[in-house]
């Protein structure tokens, strides 16, 4: 077999691995709720706190919050350049 067919063979080999990869890391990348309750227990008291002061002291940051949210959302899914909305 001549060495250009090894390195084109080896070279699929290889990018294939990678998809695979790829694949299997994303199909396990799920979003818990319970991600941070061993690392940090108090994470959610913590966020609530914080965003409970930040609201209170400027009331538009609940909406400023809540666009952030679905401006990142949308931003994501219509980055494909067929303009889908729908959020990930």
């Amino acid at each position: 077999m001549p060495v250009r067919a090894l390195r084109a063979m080896a070279s699929a080999t290889w990018i294939s691995l990678l998809v695979v990869v790829a694949l299997a890391s994303a199909a396990s990348a799920q979003l818990s709720p319970t991600f941070y309750d061993t690392s940090c227990p108090r994470a959610m008291s913590i966020i609530t706190s914080a965003v409970t002061a930040a609201v209170n002291s400027e009331p538009r940051m609940a909406a400023s919050l809540l666009r952030l949210h679905f401006h990142d959302c949308f931003v994501q899914a219509s980055s494909t350049h067929n303009q889908r909305l729908v959020p990930f």
